[in-house]
């Protein structure tokens, strides 16, 4: 105990900026030690682009660097590893996930700045807020729902303020239940909502971008498809996030009389739908289905293009405020974790790290898929769950490739349990939002999480077991 004291504390001190060339010395030495390491059979290719990769999921695991950074330090360390020319690293670039993610992050600041967000939370919030349990449903419900068009952190960042004064106006103090479980249903929301679609978050792009890179183009999920065979763990989990929100909540009375007149007051404030709220919802609607109905044919990438472009002809979107908007930095990361993938496809370093990894104790397809389950499930707790993705990504498909899998199988038990994020601040902007309100303490935070996570998980897996095979997925 006394030793992982002194280790705590030293992580604590090594994090300060005057001590963080530690963490990049640490990442030299995992470099040069990958290169320097016996490994039979392994082509000086593949070593390289192993070293690459110990470096990266080291950087993405400790947040040393932002994400964008450390995308950047991929780009020059695979040329210079030999693993890969210049040329052919940054053609990844131009992978379709990429901008898929562009279009969509670029529709979703018209959204916002439209007002129709807000508009949307205050109507669904006052209309169903007539009780603390219809409250805490509705705030659970439409964060989800929001999540399914929207990035999810985006959609937190948007009802934050409202949750905030409606908790506020309600009496409710920091470290009282009732403030807890108002900003968990915020939370859990937008996490669980944004499994459902592949616009709730950035690693379901990123995923199907590695699927095709890795695949050559034979394997692909389409909008519908995604949405098929990850509802079920949506609405189970809506279920039993609900059930436990309201035994956290159980015996206490606040007055919501208040918090009413407060929401009526700003849903007046808004004054009437404008033309831009209504073009906006036209617009994202038709996309959507277009997605939907067209986006095997056509291509979501493009359909994502389509909308962006009427937004800007019909004046709905403006390019200052879509800069502002936008994470930019995110897209150096997409770019560089599809090309690592690619090298370590093309190097065979992906297939000799699965072996070296789990190839000698994994003996059927079921077994790996539960076991890369299990990885991604905690892992995303400690890194970005889009950094998780990224590093899990290759060495599931290869372990896919060795037992006869499905790759789709595969890049669906990977990325829907990364978004499974409900214990730490460091897995996603949406716990971090939501646990600076002051209403949700880590330890809470962690506790109540976890039961969620660990019935979460045990839904996936049989959803993957039972409901998957009656669509054509098998397991």
């Amino acid at each position: 105990m006394e030793n992982i004291k002194h280790l705590r504390a030293w992580l604590r001190i090594s994090r300060q900026p005057k001590y963080r060339w530690l963490w990049f010395v640490a990442a030299g030495l995992i470099y040069i030690g990958i290169l320097l390491f016996p490994m039979t059979g392994v082509e000086k290719e593949a070593k390289g682009a192993l070293a690459v990769f110990g470096v990266t999921a080291f950087l993405w695991a400790t947040n040393t660097l932002p994400v964008a950074v450390t995308g950047l330090m991929v780009l020059f360390l695979i040329p210079l590893s030999g693993s890969m020319s210049p040329t052919e690293t940054y053609a990844y670039f131009g992978n379709k996930a990429v901008f898929f993610v562009l279009g969509a992050f670029i529709l979703a600041s018209p959204i916002q700045r439209s007002g129709l967000s807000t508009r949307l939370a205050l109507t669904v919030v006052s209309r169903f807020g007539n009780s603390q349990n219809t409250l805490i449903g509705s705030i659970l419900i439409l964060s989800a729902l929001m999540s399914f068009v929207i990035s999810s952190y985006a959609v937190t960042a948007m009802l934050f303020p409202v949750v905030i004064e409606v908790v506020q106006a309600s009496g409710a103090k920091p470290g009282g239940r009732f403030g807890l479980a108002a900003f968990l249903a915020l939370g859990w929301g937008c996490g669980i909502g944004g499994i459902a679609t592949l616009l709730g978050g950035a690693r379901a792009p990123l995923a199907l971008g590695v699927l095709r890179s890795t695949t050559k183009g034979e394997y692909d999920i389409t909008f519908a498809e995604w949405f098929v065979w990850s509802i079920p763990l949506v609405v189970l989990m809506l279920v039993v996030a609900y059930l436990i929100l309201l035994q956290i909540g159980k015996g206490i009375v606040v007055s919501l009389s208040t918090a009413r007149k407060f929401l009526e007051v700003r849903s007046k404030s808004l004054g009437a739908i404008s033309s831009r709220e209504i073009g906006i919802l036209v617009l994202v609607t038709g996309i959507v289905l277009l997605w939907i109905f067209r986006g095997k044919a056509w291509g979501l990438d493009t359909i994502a293009f389509f909308g962006v472009v009427c937004s800007f002809i019909c004046g709905w979107a403006s390019w200052q405020e879509v800069e502002e908007d936008v994470n930019w930095g995110i897209f150096l990361m997409y770019g560089s974790a599809i090309a690592l993938s690619a090298v370590l496809r093309d190097t065979g370093a992906a297939q000799a790290l699965a072996e070296a990894l789990l190839g000698s104790w994994i003996n059927s397809g079921f077994v790996c898929f539960v076991v890369m389950v299990l990885i991604i499930t905690f892992l995303t707790e400690g890194m970005s769950n889009a950094a998780a993705v990224a590093v899990l990504m290759p060495i599931g498909l290869a372990l896919a490739a060795k037992y006869g899998m499905d790759p789709k199988t595969m890049t669906l038990g990977i990325t829907l349990p990364s978004g499974l994020a409900f214990l730490l601040p460091v897995s996603t902007p949406v716990m971090a939002i939501i646990m600076g309100s002051g209403y949700v303490s880590p330890s809470e935070a962690f506790k109540r999480g976890l039961l969620l996570k660990l019935v979460g998980t045990l839904i996936f897996l049989a959803m993957a077991k039972f409901y998957w095979p009656l669509f054509g997925l098998g397991v």
